[in-house]
């Protein structure tokens, strides 16, 4: 008898909830394995197709947030202070 003769054999024991966890985790094995070295854009196509994601971001977008960005000026006493009074 085989390997995979005595695996299915095992599997057959077990009950329906663990042959559906056996059934995912050897589709999430044989996922990774087609998708070795994505490239970001692979990955980005592939959260879109499995609807985990509803849009691809823009790159472009992200640059634009940092240089927008400007720090805030806090005047008193410094926040972390006050929250440690507080617990008190």
């Amino acid at each position: 008898m085989s390997t995979v003769e005595k695996v299915l054999e095992e599997v057959k024991t077990l009950t329906p909830g663990e042959q559906r966890q056996v059934h995912h985790l050897l589709n999430s094995l044989l996922e990774n394995q087609a998708h070795p070295q994505a490239t970001e854009g692979e990955f980005h196509q592939m959260l879109l197709k499995k609807g985990i994601i509803c849009n691809i971001p823009n790159p472009a977008d992200d640059a634009d947030e940092d240089d927008e960005f400007e720090p805030v000026d806090v005047q008193g006493r410094p926040l972390s202070e006050t929250v440690i009074e507080e617990r008190r």
